[in-house]
């Protein structure tokens, strides 16, 4: 029998016990500008811990558990893995307490007690895909294992020792035991951690944003830093839903980009506490007219000038085996004239004329350049019948504010991670189009405050701006540029519904700019923009295409290209200069 019992003996393996947890409890703090928290949630549970430092009560523990139960379960469980795959060996029965008390005997002879417990704690697998006991105590308690009182320890040990992945399911059983192994009635309480959120309409954007990093969440803790700004957004907020309050279920979408800095500063994405979509960010609607000065850009981009003289009249375009027949608001037309009031009066038929002569497809390459999406060429396009978001709308016209150099305009300063390691976005920037002609739009946008379908508005003097209405009333906009902003406001009905009959982009949009713009420029009573090289101020004779000189008739001032200059009029005529 002794032959049998080396034999036995020599079947002895003792389990490779290796500690493989490598998680790290890791979390997600998002910061305004000022500092404050806006976001803050556990990204993964994780972590390890050491029995000496960590479950200092270990020992007695274990000594009231084997007496209480009359065995230690784990080394149980390691006998029963080791009996399972040896079990044909053992002929007789009578040898298998010998067996029994060899293999446990090399085990602990190999590793402690608080070695075996160290690493199973640390490796199991609980509910939720949480591993280790640390992870466990942070999604349960929102502590860390070692700051949990000895009873909360018991709780989370015994369901390691007795195969219980969720404790919330087996509470009633791991309360009990907890309880009498600890000797204390306290009763175990869960305080989960959550998530704390605020100004949802502003991280919609953040987290959309941090895509572009790659952060790995589940081995690192991040710290984002922002550009937004708490108390413009209320501001903002107030400011809006007070201006609308008569209008029932009403609702907006608004953005603030500082393009000096190229950050979104603020966004609304509705004038309610609780909504389900983001009206700035995520909700595209018809944007109108405020895509009109995209068909002037392009025009001055491709050599046409402001003074250009088109007829503004009915006109039937052919799109295949349709006419398109747009209507001037209230069926007004100029007749011929400069192409300028096209953009200031905004005139429908004028500039969709102006876009066909200058090409649809090159209108939409602008377009697409400057960031709209989607753009098609085709006749209504011109006239805003493209769905856009405040935001898209707010980067394109931050574009043409910064004289047609496009860069990216970010809600992210930086991300810095727990080793330290500060990651901030490339903010990369590339012409889009020449000084000269973001300017002449710019200047014309001015006008559109001072004399056209913003006037009289309450904006700011020299404030550049562009009035937008669908079709039916169903969307109102307004873009407002006042150094260093770029405003962008979107006032209509969930459900497509007429605003009101007369409602337009310049009655129920622009005034409200108009306050924020205030609120924001505090005792400034002009914004100017500086004019770039090559462009000069000259005299056109009004609804000529032609310098002025004397005695040509009436003439009006214009920013012009210097290597773009009209032909010099000669004609004897009454002189009487316009304002516009």
């Amino acid at each position: 029998m002794r032959i049998y019992k080396d034999f036995l003996l020599s079947k002895i393996e003792i389990p490779k016990l290796v500690q493989q947890n490598s998680t790290k409890t890791t979390t997600l703090k998002i910061f305004s500008s000022t500092g404050n928290v806006i976001f803050s949630r556990y990204m993964n549970y994780g972590g390890v811990i050491k029995i000496g430092k960590d479950f200092k009560q270990f020992n007695s523990f274990y000594r009231d558990y084997v007496n209480f139960i009359g065995k230690d379960m784990l080394l149980e469980k390691y006998w029963n893995q080791f009996y399972l795959k040896n079990k044909d060996y053992l002929f007789f029965s009578r040898y298998e307490e010998f067996l029994k008390k060899r293999f446990l005997k090399r085990l602990l002879e190999k590793f402690s007690l608080e070695q075996i417990y160290e690493i199973e704690l640390n490796n199991y697998q609980f509910a939720n895909g949480v591993r280790g006991v640390n992870g466990y105590s942070v999604s349960l308690f929102n502590k860390e294992f070692n700051n949990l009182s000895y009873k909360e320890k018991i709780f989370l040990v015994l369901c390691v020792i007795y195969d219980l992945k969720d404790a919330e399911k087996n509470y009633s059983y791991l309360s009990k035991m907890s309880t009498i192994l600890s000797k204390d009635d306290t009763k175990v309480e869960f305080h989960k951690p959550r998530v704390f959120e605020i100004y949802s309409d502003y991280l919609d954007g953040v987290f959309k944003e941090l895509e572009n990093f790659h952060l790995d969440f589940f081995k690192k803790s991040y710290a984002v830093y922002t550009s937004f700004d708490e108390n413009i957004y209320k501001i903002n907020k107030e400011i809006i839903k007070n201006s609308l309050k008569k209008y029932k279920d009403i609702e907006a979408g608004f953005v603030l980009v500082d393009y000096h800095r190229n950050e979104v500063v603020s966004v609304n994405g509705s004038i309610r506490d609780v909504f389900s979509k983001n009206r700035a960010i995520s909700v595209k609607r018809e944007v109108g007219s405020i895509f009109k000065p995209i068909t002037y850009l392009t025009a001055f981009y491709y050599g046409f000038r402001p003074s250009y003289v088109l007829e503004d009249k009915p006109y039937k375009f052919k799109e295949g085996k349709h006419l398109y027949t747009p209507k001037n608001f209230k069926n007004y037309y100029m007749g011929k004239t400069n192409i300028r009031n096209g953009l200031i009066y905004s005139l429908n038929n004028l500039t969709v004329k102006l876009a066909e002569v200058v090409g649809l497809k090159k209108v939409t390459k602008i377009a697409t350049q400057l960031g709209f999406e989607k753009i098609k060429p085709f006749y209504a396009m011109p006239l805003g019948s493209i769905p856009q978001t405040p935001l898209v709308v707010a980067k394109a016209y931050s574009t043409i504010a910064s004289y047609g150099k496009k860069c990216e305009v970010t809600f992210i300063k930086r991300v810095i991670d727990d080793d330290g390691n500060v990651m901030k976005p490339n903010k990369r920037c590339k012409r889009v189009v020449d000084e000269g002609s973001a300017y002449q739009v710019l200047f014309l946008m001015k006008k559109v405050v001072q004399f056209g379908t913003a006037k009289n508005k309450g904006l700011i003097f020299g404030t550049a701006g562009k009035t937008g209405t669908s079709n039916n009333s169903k969307d109102c906009w307004f873009v407002g540029i006042f150094p260093p902003y770029v405003a962008v406001l979107w006032v209509g009905y969930d459900d497509f519904k007429t605003i009101e009959d007369d409602a337009t982009g310049g009655k129920i949009a622009a005034p409200i700019v108009a306050r924020i713009e205030k609120r924001l420029l505090k005792n400034v009573k002009r914004v100017s923009f500086k004019v770039p090289k090559g462009i000069v101020l000259k005299k056109i004779v009004r609804d000529k295409d032609l310098l002025y000189s004397d005695n040509c008739g009436n003439y009006y001032y214009e920013m012009l290209k210097k290597e773009n200059i009209p032909k010099e009029c000669i004609r004897n005529s009454i002189v009487k200069r316009h304002n516009n």
